[in-house]
């Protein structure tokens, strides 16, 4: 059996450690679902674990080299001339994780550190609840969580090939409603959403 190129090695150890922190990451947004309260209580059990001095730059360094490796793989994939299925779903959400890391990261840095707002359930609901905000969120956030699942679909289905079987196509669908249950607690569509008046302010900032 022959070695994967340094490149796709690296890509593949980071990876392993990312997944720890975006499955706790989905995790805790999913509990959600039994509202602000719960979602709160998950933030405050794992907030701690990655938001502090030590892991925090750790983690951002981790990400930021991700996405560089990520596009140079990228690159290389996209002047692949065969690329079936498979090889369409792994580029695609490659790509649109990118470029979801890089703004979601970064606008959740900016709120804390510059703006002096946390992060925390009505951060998240704000976008998804006023437009004309919602109607580019709800698409961006559904495709974002998507990717996630596509993009480790296709890394089973690479990796395991014929032994993979359903394995790929169930992680989309897991995927698919994992995206639904998030934006439908976020989105107010399981109970009222009451958004704090700093939250709304935040938003007016930009002029809607």
């Amino acid at each position: 059996m022959t070695s994967a190129p340094p490149l796709v090695h690296a890509h593949r150890i980071l990876a392993a450690g990312l997944a720890v922190f975006i499955l706790v990451h989905l995790a805790t947004q999913l509990t959600a679902v039994m509202g602000p309260q719960a979602h709160r209580q998950a933030l405050t059990a794992t907030q701690g674990l990655y938001r502090n001095p030590v892991v925090e730059p750790v983690l951002i360094a981790a990400l930021l080299v991700q996405i560089v490796i990520g596009a140079r793989l990228l690159a290389r994939r996209w002047g692949q001339s065969e690329k079936g299925f498979w090889g369409w779903a792994q580029l695609l959400s490659g790509g649109y994780l990118i470029a979801f890391i890089l703004l979601h990261s970064s606008a959740a840095l900016w709120t804390r550190h510059i703006f002096g707002m946390d992060t925390d359930f009505y951060w998240a609901a704000a976008p998804v609840n006023l437009a004309p905000f919602k109607y580019g969120f709800f698409p961006y956030y559904a495709l974002g969580v998507m990717s996630v699942f596509t993009h480790l679909a296709a890394a089973v289905q690479f990796g395991w090939g014929a032994r993979a079987g359903f394995l790929p196509a169930a992680l989309i669908a897991v995927g698919v409603v994992v995206a639904g249950l998030i934006l439908a607690s976020f989105g107010g569509f399981l109970y009222p959403i009451d958004l704090p008046p700093a939250n709304a302010a935040y938003f007016e900032k930009f002029g809607f």
